[in-house]
């Protein structure tokens, strides 16, 4: 966009890049403007900023739904909840989309909870709010508010409030806001724009998807470490929740039907990420809080959070004892031992709380030893850790050994999208699929191929040993080997 001056239609290498709507790379280049550049502190500000801005709206919808200290609760336990921390610091539109679907909810609760002449202000909101996430990420903006509220409704026997939803007025600001920028970037981007961006990444990637494909049940494989170390204080709420399904607040309802529905949509839908689940983390994470007010309020057995509190104590303080000590030639565990420590004195001290029925500080002592956590790999291990991730030293030595001449440059299986490596190579490399095209490129001369380590080890014994006799084996961190015959 910055180079070709195209801010309608993306283009990525000379292509049309059909993948996302552009709004979110605008935020990128009005971040590159301020900061006179592209960097770290630039570029993370587009999920850092949105990651708090979440933080907080969870707080505040806490706070008025329960009272000052369980918003406060809820929003520190979004915090420390490892996912949510970790993409709040990551290069990704993920939070910004979100911040604008978790408004739209918010805008809905708000205008449900007022009296009739104040609903509309809130409910023309909804659609506002879809529209803007919308344009961040395409149709997962409008789609999660638009499968809540009706199960939500419908869970209240209120299927009267539709007609306070002002549907037909919503729907025409929610299309005139698409249509501002849709309109003028089909006209310039062509058909095959068109059929690109509305039918392959809109139905493309619900069923039979062409990327990320996953099984059904991959989330509940997966949630239960992302949403650590609040995951089996969220199931214990969900338990407490059934039990007492005919005596919940509306709004621990809503909050059931946000996380629930959200959590079976995106199950059902073949292509699946971790990221997708997202926008529901402050929905898990006030349901949790709410755990911990229904017991301090002894409204709920305490076994509801001393059985949790004991698995997750008793999986950190065993897991600081499974941290390799090197992983990828790093020091693991003698960079993390403010965490270990912590993790193994944490649960000493709430074994004595538990014992002492000190239950109300159980919430407050995972906090802090899971900050310690996310503060002592953020400024100890992600930095090393970044280093042996990146595919940057091997792609400057592709590119400049094409500079010296070497024409067939290629990666064999590359995970990641070919298209990183074109970021630093300026150019697209070959990408070769199978084991039988690997062997055919390396007949060509003057050759450079890029392999990950755990492809090399997977070769055959014979075979490697007849390539490290024949051709250069260059290797870059843990990750990367590079053959070529250039200096051979």
């Amino acid at each position: 966009m910055h180079d070709t001056g195209n801010w309608l239609v993306p283009h990525f290498g000379g292509e049309i890049y059909s993948h996302k709507p552009p709004f979110y790379f605008w935020f990128l280049n009005f971040n590159r403007f301020l900061f006179g550049g592209y960097s770290v502190t630039a570029v993370v500000l587009a999920s850092l900023i949105p990651g708090i801005l979440i933080a907080l709206l969870t707080f505040y919808w806490g706070s008025l739904s329960f009272n000052l200290k369980y918003g406060f609760l809820s929003g520190l336990i979004l915090m420390t909840a490892f996912y949510f921390f970790a993409l709040s610091i990551t290069v990704r539109m993920d939070h910004l989309m979100g911040l604008f679907i978790i408004s739209a909810l918010f805008s809905f609760y708000l205008g449900y909870s007022s009296a009739a002449e104040k609903k509309k202000k809130f409910y023309y909101l909804i659609y506002v709010f879809m529209a803007l996430s919308t344009w961040i990420k395409g149709p997962a903006g409008f789609l999660i508010p638009l499968i809540v509220i009706p199960v939500f409704l419908l869970i209240q026997k209120d299927t009267g409030e539709f007609k306070n939803l002002e549907l037909k007025k919503g729907a025409l600001i929610f299309t005139a806001a698409i249509l501002l920028w849709l309109v003028p970037a089909l006209l310039k981007g062509g058909k095959d724009y068109a059929y690109e961006l509305l039918i392959v990444q809109t139905f493309g990637r619900t069923v039979n998807s062409f990327a990320h494909q996953r099984p059904v049940y991959y989330y509940l494989k997966t949630f239960s470490f992302t949403f650590l170390p609040w995951s089996f204080f969220l199931y214990s709420a969900f338990i407490y929740c059934f039990r007492k399904r005919k005596e919940l607040p509306r709004f621990i309802k809503f909050l059931l039907s946000w996380f629930i529905t959200t959590f079976l949509f995106f199950s059902l839908i073949s292509g699946k990420l971790d990221i997708y689940l997202l926008p529901i983390y402050p929905a898990g994470a006030m349901l949790a809080a709410y755990l911990f007010k229904e017991t301090a309020d002894k409204k709920a057995s305490k076994y509801y959070i001393i059985i949790p509190a004991v698995i997750t104590l008793g999986f950190l303080a065993l897991g600081s004892f499974f941290i390799p000590q090197e992983l990828n030639g790093i020091a693991l565990k003698n960079l993390l031992l403010p965490t270990i420590s912590s993790w193994i004195l944490g649960a000493l001290i709430g074994l004595i709380l538990l014992f002492k029925k000190k239950y109300s500080y159980i919430s407050y002592l995972v906090i802090i030893i899971f900050t310690v956590f996310l503060l002592n790999f953020s400024f100890s291990a992600a930095e090393p850790f970044s280093q042996t991730y990146t595919v940057k030293p091997a792609a400057e030595e592709l590119k400049e050994l094409n500079s010296d001449g070497i024409k067939h440059i290629a990666v064999y299986k590359y995970d990641g999208d070919s298209a990183v490596l074109g970021v630093y190579l300026d150019f697209w490399p070959d990408v070769v699929n199978n084991p039988a095209d690997f062997l055919t490129y390396l007949e060509q001369e003057e050759i450079a191929l890029m392999v990950e380590t755990k492809d090399w080890q997977s070769f055959d014994g014979q075979l490697v040993k007849k390539i490290e006799k024949e051709f250069e084996i260059l290797k870059f961190n843990q990750n990367y080997i590079i053959i070529t015959d250039y200096r051979k």
